[in-house]
C-alpha cells in the first residue's frame, strides 16, 4: 500500500494529521507504527490544538529526520535535515499559501463552538486530508 493511502486510512481511523503521516513512513526507518503514533500524538492540530505549524508537516519533518540523520555525522546530517525541512516548508507554502493550521482551516480550535464548526464545515475532509496528501507527495519526492 502506498504511503499516502496509508496516511489517509490512519487519518480516517481516528488518528491526527501528524500521527497519520509519521506512522505511514515509520516502519521504513525501523520505528513501529505503534511507536510512531505515540511519538507524533502531541503534534496534531498544530501542536496540541494550538494551530501552529500544520501537524501533517510536523509528521513529515520527523520522517525527514529519520531519513537523513546520520549518527556518524551529527552536524552534517543536521544541516541536511534543516535544508530539507526548509525545502518542504517552501513547497508546502506554494501549494497551500501557509504552513499554519489556523490559516489553513480558518477555524479557532480553542473555542469549543468552533470545533463544532470544524465538523459542520467538514474541514477534516476538505482541508486536512489535502494537507496530508500534499505533504506525502512532497515526501515521496524528497526521500
Amino acid at each position: 500500500m502506498e504511503n499516502t493511502e496509508k496516511a489517509l486510512i490512519y487519518f480516517s481511523d481516528q488518528f491526527n494529521c501528524s500521527q497519520s503521516v509519521f506512522s505511514a513512513y515509520s516502519e521504513r526507518f525501523g520505528i513501529s507504527e505503534d511507536d510512531a503514533i505515540r511519538i507524533a500524538t502531541g503534534f496534531g492540530a498544530g501542536f496540541g490544538r494550538e494551530q501552529e505549524v500544520c501537524g501533517a508537516i510536523s509528521g513529515a519533518v520527523m520522517v525527514l529526520g529519520c531519513r537523513y540523520f546520520d549518527e556518524n555525522d551529527v552536524l552534517g546530517s543536521k544541516e541536511i535535515i534543516y535544508n530539507k525541512t526548509k525545502e518542504l516548508l517552501a513547497k508546502f507554502k506554494e501549494m497551500n499559501r501557509t504552513i499554519y493550521c489556523s490559516e489553513l482551516t480558518g477555524i479557532d480550535f480553542k473555542k469549543d463552538l468552533n470545533r463544532e464548526e470544524f465538523k459542520k464545515q467538514d474541514i477534516h475532509e476538505k482541508v486536512c486530508k489535502k494537507c496530508i496528501v500534499d505533504v506525502c507527495k512532497l515526501l515521496e519526492e524528497m526521500i
